[in-house]
């Protein structure tokens, strides 16, 4: 009996931490919502802010990232284009090329690079701010925090998960043609035709969509963890692992149900 009451208080609690921590982000994302349907937020000093996220977030990493693209898009193209060739499905490479690295893995693991870099260190600054009192000091002089602190972070969150996937993506359809066809442009009316038959309107739209839901959850989840960290310096390392965990788990969670929703 009392194994079963330690059982039951010890879901309870898990119950109540994931409730609080789902209302949390709920609340946070509402907040943004309501500052950016706000006349008053765009103003020279947020844009200006809002680009140095962006610069800070992609362009720092745009060598690294295209290096990290060229190493992986060539191994799977070469993995593809092989077993394509042995099961005699050659002409079908690069359909499957662009289905499995563009609209699944590179969106993906944009993210997920982006999440490494940015995310855990959006999750330090927010902890570190609200264990030094710096969240309660910009709001005692009338600076917003969600206008100058969070809401550039998220919007240069989204729009490096997008330009990123889009300069990956055009390196990957440029390696996958010189692969199949080599410099020869014999092939570049059937390349283009496989292009355009998989990159339909809903399918760019629904790549687009999941990409702000990257974006979306590499920057709000840490924010929320952040914001959570109780007022003592040793429970910022605590804060940014959980914060990163959930990180994980959402983008996982994302990139399943859009497959899910696409091939089932």
């Amino acid at each position: 009996m009392e194994f079963l009451l330690n059982f039951v208080e010890r879901t309870g609690a898990k119950a109540m931490g994931w409730w609080s921590t789902s209302y949390g982000v709920l609340a946070f994302l509402s907040e943004v919502l309501s500052t950016l349907a706000r006349p008053a937020t765009w103003n020279r000093a947020t844009l200006d802010t809002i680009i140095k996220q962006i610069y800070f977030t992609a362009v720092q990493i745009l060598h690294v990232y295209l290096i990290y693209v060229l190493a992986i898009s060539w191994v799977i193209i070469t993995i593809t284009l092989s077993t394509a060739r042995d099961v005699g499905l050659f002409d079908a490479a690069t359909e499957m090329i662009i289905r499995v690295l563009l609209l699944e893995l590179l969106p993906f693991l944009t993210a997920l690079l982006i999440a490494l870099r940015s995310g855990s260190a959006i999750n330090t600054e927010v902890a570190l701010m609200k264990v030094n009192n710096e969240l309660d000091a910009l709001s005692h002089c009338r600076v917003e925090p969600m206008q100058f602190e969070f809401l550039p972070r998220i919007i240069g969150g989204i729009a490096s998960v997008i330009g990123l996937t889009v300069l990956g993506s055009v390196l990957t359809l440029i390696l996958a043609y010189l692969s199949i066809y080599g410099l020869s442009t014999s092939g570049f009316a059937a390349f283009s035709n496989t292009i355009s038959s998989v990159f339909s309107v809903g399918v760019l739209a629904g790549v687009a969509v999941k990409c702000v839901f990257f974006g979306l959850a590499l920057t709000t989840l840490p924010m929320a963890a952040g914001l959570e960290t109780p007022k003592k310096l040793f429970m910022v390392p605590v804060s940014v692992l959980r914060g990163m965990m959930r990180v994980f788990l959402a983008l996982v969670l994302i990139e399943v149900v859009s497959l899910a929703l696409e091939y089932i």
